[in-house]
Order: C-alpha cells, then sequence, then structure tokens
C-alpha cells in the first residue's frame, strides 16, 4: 500500500508490571511472551508487509540506546525521542507533523508497542480494511469485540453495521455493573488505542480540537535541522499531557461521520497487567504459570516469576502473584494487580529510587 506508514508509540513506563519493568527497560522491552521483546514482536508484524523506511517509533529520550539495540534495521531517522512524556495526544501529533512533511499524501498507522495480536494475517488485513476507510478524511479506530464485562479497558459505543461504523461516543473504564450493560447491548466494542487515519485529516482534527499542541509542533523546524532537538525540547516542555482519546476522539465523534471504529478479527490483548499476562502463560491443571526454581504446593492459580537463584515455594496460596526479581520482591493477589501502580508512587515518596 503506497503512502502508509506505522508509528510505534514506545514511549510507556508499564508501571503495572513493576518488578520486572523500570524507567530504564520498562514493559515494551522485556520478552514477556515468547523470546522476542514485546516491541520487537510488534515490529515484526508489521515488517512483514511494510518497508523499514515506512515504520517510525515514537520513544522516551532515555530509550535510545536500547531501541537501536533492540531495531539496528530501523532507518536512524524513524526513531523519534520525546525530550518528556506528555501522553499520547503530543506523541502521536509529532509523528504526523514529520511524516506529513516527508509526505503530504501519508496514510499512518498508529499502534501501541506492547500489545498481543494472535494472528498476524488477520491483523494486517484489519488496518489494510481501515486504511481505506480513512481515505475520505474519517478518522479510524480499531475496536475489540468483547467477551466479558472487562472493567480494565475504556470503550467504544458504536452505530449498528458493517465495515467502518460510525462512533457514537466514547466511555472510560466501567464499573463491573455498566461493563454488563455494554456487553448485553452489544453496541460496544473494547477500546485497543490503535488508529488510523491520513496525517492530514489527524492534523486539520488537532488543529481544531488541541490548538495547544498542534500550533507549538508546526512551529519546529524540519527534523534534518540541528536546530530541531532543542526546539523539540523547549516545545515539549511547555505542551500539556493528554491522551488522544480525550484530546481529539471523543470530541470529533461529536462530529457527524468523523470517527469510525472497526471491528478486529485477531485475538487481543494489552497485557496491561499480571493477571492478564497469566491468561496467556502456558499453565498446569491446577492454573499456576510458573517460570524459574519454582515448587507448589497445594497452590493454584498462581503466577510465578523466579530466576534460576534461588527457590521460590508456594504452599497453599491460590490467585496471588508473585514476581522475584534481583533487587525487589512483588507479592499481591490476582484481582489487586491493578494497584501495583500505588507501589511506583510510595517508593517515589519514600525516596527509594534504586528499585524503579
Amino acid at each position: 500500500m503506497e503512502h502508509v506508514y506505522a508509528v510505534i508509540m514506545a514511549g510507556g513506563i508499564g508501571s503495572r508490571f513493576w518488578p520486572r519493568s523500570r524507567v530504564t527497560r520498562p514493559k515494551q522491552f522485556l520478552p514477556l511472551i515468547g523470546g522476542q521483546s514485546m516491541i520487537e514482536a510488534t515490529c515484526e508484524r508489521l515488517r512483514s508487509w511494510l518497508p523499514d523506511e515506512a515504520i517510525l517509533v515514537v520513544g522516551s529520550g532515555i530509550h535510545e540506546p536500547i531501541c537501536r539495540k533492540l531495531l539496528p534495521w530501523l532507518p536512524q531517522e524513524n526513531l523519534l525521542l520525546e525530550p518528556a512524556g506528555r501522553n499520547t495526544a503530543p506523541c502521536i501529533a509529532l509523528a504526523a507533523t514529520v511524516l506529513q512533511r516527508r509526505d503530504p499524501q501519508a496514510s499512518m498507522i498508529c499502534l501501541p508497542a506492547d500489545h498481543y495480536i494472535g494472528d498476524d494475517a488477520a491483523f494486517r488485513d484489519c488496518l489494510q480494511q481501515a486504511v481505506r476507510a480513512s481515505r475520505d478524511g474519517r478518522l479510524l479506530t480499531i475496536g475489540i469485540q468483547p467477551d466479558r464485562p472487562e472493567t480494565g479497558y475504556g470503550y467504544i459505543r458504536a452505530a449498528k453495521g458493517e465495515g467502518a461504523r460510525p462512533v457514537i461516543s466514547f466511555h472510560e473504564k466501567p464499573r463491573r455493573e455498566q461493563a454488563l450493560e455494554y456487553l448485553a447491548s452489544g453496541e460496544y466494542f473494547w477500546n485497543s488505542g490503535i488508529f488510523v487515519w491520513q496525517c492530514h485529516s489527524l492534523l486539520q482534527g488537532m488543529e481544531r480540537h488541541c490548538p495547544q499542541i498542534h500550533q507549538p509542533l508546526q512551529a519546529l523546524p524540519p527534523t534534518g535541522n540541528p536546530a530541531f532537538p532543542q526546539a523539540l525540547e523547549e516545545t515539549f516542555a511547555n505542551l500539556p499531557s493528554l491522551s488522544i482519546d480525550v484530546g481529539l476522539m471523543e470530541p470529533a465523534s461529536r462530529e457527524k461521520d468523523r470517527v469510525a471504529v472497526i471491528s478486529s478479527t485477531f485475538p487481543w490483548s494489552d497485557v496491561g497487567t499480571w493477571q492478564a499476562l497469566h491468561g496467556m502463560r502456558e499453565q498446569d491443571p491446577e492454573g499456576n504459570a510458573a517460570t524459574g526454581q519454582v515448587v507448589l504446593v497445594r497452590s493454584r492459580g498462581c503466577l510465578v516469576e523466579g530466576g534460576e537463584e534461588r527457590v521460590i515455594a508456594l504452599v497453599g496460596m491460590e490467585n496471588t502473584i508473585v514476581i522475584d526479581t534481583e533487587d525487589a520482591l512483588l507479592v499481591c493477589r490476582m484481582d489487586a494487580d491493578q494497584e501495583v501502580r500505588a507501589v511506583i508512587e510510595d517508593l517515589k515518596q519514600r525516596g527509594w529510587h534504586e528499585p524503579l
């Protein structure tokens, strides 16, 4: 497909995967599923049908060395480094600005670096369908057909129909009662965080709904200009931290037929928590998933990650997460894994920066 580019968002910190995920090596750079890191698997999935020069990675400046090491094939100019984390709206707008200058006809697939996709061919076909649908100026998102009342995902309500369906509204992570209603209605998708649009359509939307982000980025010099790195640093320091959903997709969805969703046809997970990873790992007859030197006695439904340095033994435990690293140990109930982020905040307040 001509003029099609993929932008991989790799700037997250993966706080819910502490203590494996750290500031210097967050979740997207870890081999959580299989032997490859999450970002390598994402890139290989795209490289099967897009040329290397059509793939861009947007990440944090502190992760440049690990990006270069894991992705040696990535053209130098296709690694865009954010001086500071400002959520997804500035990240995406920066990439779109750069691409639009390179190719005024550019279409952009935007996706996170750390999701699991279970069928590469179906994933490709879905994205190509979205690219074709976006050529009339619509902003496309990929929706996941829900199979349970998940409270950890955002939801998209869509009009009835086939193909690219108009989006009625976006909804933040719901309470369980709401999630049950969404599931029963058949009108809602999980929000995958995967988007497709023409760069000029995206930038028009940013200009209308997020001028505080659009205008400063448009004023940047070209990426090849020696002044670009300093200008980018100064610009990002003053940008708001804003998600693309809140900043653009939600207000744009109130414009008639402006935003559409295409239902996925591939197995998907954002692998957002230890509990999600547990569900994707090979398990014993008691539902335990363990790596390392692990002994399990009368235990079930547990996720245990250790190394070869010491034995980890669980006796009479249920639905428990145990993650052992060289300098930190996490033990928590399976249903409390969303609260791992609170550990990060507590460590910061205590001034204990080494385990971060």
